[in-house]
């Protein structure tokens, strides 16, 4: 083309006054049936009107129940408890009512994904306390042990029968083995020095002999002529235990408020046990002080003998902690609380200002678990820090961390 302003005969423009309209998209019938399927179970059966759907293609089941409706019941379940409270409906547990704790979480476990029908469970034990959950051994069995699951159970432990009770036992165990194990993992390059230097060489002497482990690594040095094995090198047995060095004294407030802590407490308190050249103490206290340092080894049986509530009384603890000191400057004490407590601020410091200046290496944990965030009496925990202690938040591997080097 010659001339540049001239229109080719090919481009057809509309008049200035008439705007521009493109050919609609074509409507997936199929997506909007299914978003607007979502968005009513998230804004309940209110929506009904707003977000019409095509019913004919939802999945039914072999009752011939439709897949929607029994999502909806099983939520109407669950999340109507909260629109009751609140006002919002009228009496009644909305679409739900009459459903029973086995039904409903065999409905979660098979109308959702499994990451949403573990976070209905999560809701139903902790936000609602569906208490029916944990009180029903077969129901019991079915749940995924989650430190969550362990925290209810833990809080409803004294009033399960005990066939429950013995489900709830094994819950617990498989998560705090798990917990230890890996917490042990974790901490070994922190804590090795502690668990491993003091073992030392074992006395050379005839009666440390290992002869099961000599002979086995002489075979070849067998004599045909002499009829005797020629050793090159003896194995030995450590048949004497290092004295512990260092004596860790671990006070746990029991409160309600704590109960994350004391889970992770007793399972770091577990691992500490296993280090030869420490000697452990586990006191749990409220009001009360009780000193569990004979199952400190063992999670489970320090989980099911606290008990949760009570007073938050720190002074007899800091005396029972003070009265298992013979040699302060080989003694950590770690108070675990979040300091809120029911007797005098003024008699507890002075306390804990005289075990730091003797020597003790204090502690003081606001919260000890897996976010190390915790609310806490600041203007106490100050204080406490200005009477010599290491006061803080944190997870059980930066405290592992912070007494490695101490303990070697």
């Amino acid at each position: 083309m010659d001339d540049p302003d001239e229109i080719p005969p090919w481009a057809v423009l509309p008049a200035e006054d008439v705007p521009l309209r493109l050919p609609p998209a074509p409507i997936d019938e199929a997506a909007r049936n299914a978003a607007a399927l979502r968005w009513r179970l998230v804004l309940g059966r209110a929506a009904e009107e707003p977000l019409p759907h095509d019913s004919t293609a939802e999945k039914v089941n072999p009752d011939g129940a439709r897949e929607s409706g029994e999502r909806d019941r099983a939520l109407s379940a669950l999340y109507d408890r909260e629109q009751v409270a609140r006002a919002h409906r009228l009496g009644g547990q909305g679409g739900g009512e009459g459903l029973v704790a086995p039904e409903w979480l065999r409905n979660v476990r098979q109308l959702f994904p499994r990451e949403a029908g573990e976070g209905l469970e999560k809701d139903a034990l902790v936000r609602y306390g569906l208490i029916e959950l944990v009180t029903e051994p077969g129901v019991l069995r079915s749940l995924a042990p989650t430190q969550d699951l362990v925290k209810v159970i833990l809080q409803y432990k004294d009033h399960m029968p005990p066939p429950v009770l013995a489900e709830a036992r094994k819950i617990v165990r498989t998560v705090v083995d798990t917990m230890t194990d890996q917490l042990r993992r974790d901490t070994a390059p922190a804590l090795s020095g502690a668990s491993g230097r003091e073992r030392g060489r074992p006395l050379r002497t005839f009666r440390n002999v290992d002869w099961r482990r000599t002979i086995r690594r002489n075979l070849r040095r067998w004599d045909p002529d002499r009829q005797r094995l020629v050793p090159d090198a003896v194995s030995w047995f450590h048949r004497q235990r290092a004295r512990p060095r260092w004596r860790v004294i671990v006070a746990v407030d029991q409160s309600g408020s704590m109960l994350d802590s004391v889970i992770h407490a007793s399972v770091l308190t577990a691992v500490l046990t296993g280090l030869p050249s420490v000697s452990v103490h586990l006191l749990l206290w409220d009001h009360r002080v009780v000193d569990l340092s004979a199952m400190a080894h063992d999670p489970l049986d320090v989980l099911f003998a606290a008990q949760l509530g009570g007073g938050t009384n720190l002074l007899p603890a800091l005396r029972a902690a003070a009265d298992l000191v013979t040699e302060p400057e080989h003694t950590v004490l770690a108070v675990v609380s979040d300091f809120h407590l029911h007797d005098e601020h003024s008699a507890c410091l002075a306390l804990a200002e005289e075990l730091a200046t003797a020597g003790v290496h204090g502690f003081g944990l606001c919260a000890l678990d897996t976010a190390g965030r915790s609310v806490h009496d600041e203007r106490f925990a100050r204080a406490l820090a200005g009477a010599g202690w290491w006061v803080g938040a944190v997870t059980p591997l930066k405290l592992a961390e912070r007494l490695g080097p101490l303990l070697r």
